[in-house]
């Protein structure tokens, strides 16, 4: 058993935390998402307090002292490492295309949304919040594990996608915009999110076969991860 705080395990469980140090592994504290780490063959180590959870291979056990400093004082039983994902190839169809959101707690519900509406693949552009961070894997409620997610460039990506046979929405006001109600979808197709602040920028704009809105009553804004759940049903469903 680890009791010491000073242990060179402890400290590099510790840099964890910080994004700098996530270049391959990351801490998962949700006791669902362990699970589904677990199934997926994520898991890397279980760090434990007292009994053994589960059965797995590398799991270690530590005092309490040792879970609270790893969980800032936050009482878990339990807590895992995981290593980031694979990209698997695969066929695309349906895509959400994230433009530099930076809430990782946007991500994370965006990316559970997505698999709810049958979305294969959501891809990041490259300042998009991280993935690994504790609030996006919390409310990404597992899907972080079922879905395609893969980062790339979005301005090289989209003309790519294009040349493939997708029609691409973008999100945002513009003189161009169109309700939601007014274009039409195919069966290859992706919509693009904007980053909470600023939107979409002008650049993916220009990019884009239609740029669409939502339809509202006495307000002019919605929160990005709501807006993008209204759409990812509305094309998914037509």
């Amino acid at each position: 058993m680890i009791s010491s705080l000073q242990n060179p395990k402890v400290k590099d469980w510790m840099r964890l935390h910080q994004k700098k140090y996530r270049v391959s592994q990351y801490l998962i504290f949700d006791e669902v998402l362990i699970e589904e780490a677990f199934k997926y063959g994520y898991l890397d180590t279980l760090i434990y307090v007292g009994s053994l959870p589960f059965d797995f291979a590398n799991a270690i056990e530590v005092s309490e002292e040792v879970m609270m400093k790893l969980t800032k004082d936050e009482p878990k039983p339990y807590i895992g490492i995981a290593h980031k994902l694979e990209e698997k190839p695969q066929e695309i169809k349906k895509a959400v295309l994230l433009d530099d959101l930076q809430d990782p707690h946007n991500v994370g519900l965006i990316l559970h949304s997505a698999e709810l509406f049958g979305y294969d693949t959501v891809v990041l552009n490259d300042n998009t919040a991280d993935i690994y961070h504790e609030k996006c894997l919390s409310a990404s409620l597992g899907s972080i594990y079922h879905i395609n997610v893969i980062k790339r460039n979005l301005e090289s990506f989209i003309p790519e996608f294009k040349k493939d046979g997708f029609k691409v929405y973008a999100t945002g006001l513009t003189k161009e915009t169109k309700e939601l109600e007014e274009v039409s979808n195919s069966d290859k197709f992706a919509f693009v999110l904007g980053n909470e602040g600023s939107g979409v920028k002008d650049e993916i704009f220009a990019l884009c076969d239609e740029i669409v809105k939502i339809r509202m009553e006495n307000i002019d804004s919605l929160n990005v991860a709501i807006a993008g759940t209204i759409v990812m049903y509305h094309f998914a469903s037509k």
